[in-house]
């Protein structure tokens, strides 16, 4: 099956080169990109020097135009998780069409708990029942009508998510494809695991309830129920060919080339499946913020992977990571997000109009103040030269050698193993100094030197004094010549660059939030 997903993706992409070629751009994320996550006025847009709308909002003719006129990339957007309470409702079709779990019953979205119409909760839809199926193809034909540049599909996973932590799906579609992917995949340790000599006629529902009768007694139990990792393996493919032929569906109902992205919560194993089909990453990552920035490496650590992946990615952060910054108004943390996601080679999305979830206040929405967030993105557009065409070079360089067959957990496992392996910590310049070398096809070093010395209670970041910068040698070929620091809130300075046997040396007179450093070898 494996080799069959493969082999489709290289047809896809072969369509998709053709139409390239007829004159139509097929156009992924940049280095200097400027992402919006939704498609806010041309004046927002205008206001960040955006180029890019990542997750949706271009579904009419009118609002993919206006987006093209001031060269905005612009992006249709449906999703696969379910039909919504009021169409669950009115439709009978649909509310057979969702997932279930070991005794029958449908399960609702844990995060959608506040989203109910006339008492019919949101259920999760299963995305290999043939109704819900056609109702996601048709949500495609409605947001790519407008003839948008781009498809984004939300919570892809569809019935792979329940899953892997929900307690679903059992549903009599979701049983037939399992009991296909294991006559293709059919191993003598599958056959005894069990307990059969032939999955010609195998029910896993069976197998399941020699364990457990209820959802409640499905989850604590699933770590011993046998052929659980391969049932979560069937689903993420099938869920990675769903979203591959919403794509190819995009395509055909735009009339040209699209970009595909889905919600890639990186770094999530699951969310590596689909990765194959897709021009870019668009995802979630959960950045701590009530932690303030201890739990950073894990953002690198997804950024990171996206990098390994080959993927460029645009993040935002999660749900309740908005809710704190939206309760406690964390714009500097959110600034050092910023300026951490381009410092890794990727990009957060414009902070307005970003989802908020907590259990108190359910679904809100968090709009950040463009004073705060708009200098950094307008620096990055000015500045392109040190954000396009690079790599990460030093401690976080990704290896060559990482297993590229992601279809199986194992294979997932050994690929975040490999990459976690490779010293995945930055430069330290000081105990709240990161330093972050990238290198430019022309040769040149893009450093990212990062304040973290952040006090969560004030918001405040404190400046650093003479913070001595070290690369280690074999960075960089160049032995001499003037260090070029820049920063979005202040001119370029120059800094002597000394060479020692360690490597190359400078110092910055001041660090604020977010300074870079360009060494091209120029006197």
């Amino acid at each position: 099956m494996a080799q069959h997903y493969w082999l489709v993706a290289a047809a896809v992409w072969a369509m998709f080169a053709a139409c390239a070629a007829g004159g139509a751009e097929l156009r992924s994320l940049r280095g200097d990109d400027v992402v919006f996550m939704y498609a806010p006025d041309v004046a927002a847009l205008k206001a960040y020097g955006a180029t890019f709308v990542a997750w949706g909002g271009a579904h009419t003719a009118q609002r993919v135009r206006e987006m093209r006129e001031i060269g905005v990339h612009s992006t249709g957007s449906m999703w696969c998780l379910t039909a919504g309470a009021k169409a669950l409702h009115e439709s009978a079709e649909l509310r057979d069409a969702v997932v279930r779990d070991i005794a029958g019953a449908p399960i609702i979205v844990p995060w959608l708990f506040d989203h109910t119409h006339e008492g019919t909760p949101s259920w999760w839809g299963c995305t290999n029942h043939p109704v819900f199926r056609q109702h996601m193809r048709e949500r495609v034909r409605q947001v790519m009508s407008g003839g948008a540049d781009g498809l984004h599909v939300d919570d892809h996973l569809g019935s792979a998510a329940p899953t892997a932590f929900a307690g679903g799906c059992f549903c009599d579609h979701c049983m037939a494809e399992f009991r296909r992917w294991l006559i293709a995949n059919s191993t003598p340790e599958l056959l005894a695991a069990a307990g059969v000599s032939s999955f010609e006629n195998f029910d896993y529902r069976q197998l399941v309830r020699r364990h457990a009768g209820t959802r409640e007694e499905y989850l604590k139990a699933v770590a011993r129920i046998p052929l659980h990792n391969e049932f979560v393996d069937c689903q993420l493919a099938l869920a990675a060919e769903n979203v591959r032929s919403l794509g190819q569906l995009a395509a055909e109902v735009a009339g040209h080339p699209v970009t595909l992205s889905a919600n890639t919560c990186l770094p999530n194993l699951n969310h590596i499946v689909v990765t194959k089909y897709l021009t870019h990453l668009v995802g979630e990552v959960d950045h701590g913020a009530r932690s303030g920035t201890k739990n950073l490496m894990n953002v690198v650590r997804a950024y990171r992977m996206a990098e390994a992946l080959g993927r460029p990615m645009a993040a935002t952060a999660s749900g309740w990571d908005w809710a704190h910054v939206k309760e406690h108004r964390c714009e500097n943390l959110v600034r050092l997000w910023i300026a951490l996601s381009y410092a890794c080679g990727q990009r957060l999305m414009v902070p307005h109009r970003m989802w908020c979830f907590t259990r108190e206040k359910g679904t809100h929405w968090y709009d950040g103040p463009v004073e705060a967030y708009a200098p950094l993105y307008r620096f990055v557009r000015a500045s392109g030269a040190l954000f396009r065409d690079t790599r990460t070079v030093g401690p976080l360089a990704v290896p060559d050698n990482l297993p590229r067959k992601l279809d199986r957990l194992a294979d997932r496992r050994a690929f975040a193993a490999a990459l976690d392996q490779t010293r995945p910590q930055p430069l330290a310049a000081g105990e709240r100094v990161w330093v972050m070398p990238r290198q430019r096809s022309d040769g040149a070093l893009v450093v990212h030197v990062l304040n973290l010395d952040y006090d969560g209670d004030g918001d405040r970041i404190a400046p650093a004094r003479n913070v001595c910068v070290r690369l280690p040698a074999g960075l960089s070929t160049f032995r001499t010549g003037t260090a070029i620091v820049h920063s979005f809130d202040a001119g370029p300075v120059k800094v002597p660059l000394t060479a020692t046997d360690a490597g190359l040396e400078l110092t910055l007179p001041e660090l604020r939030l977010w300074a870079i450093v360009l060494i091209d070898g120029q006197p």
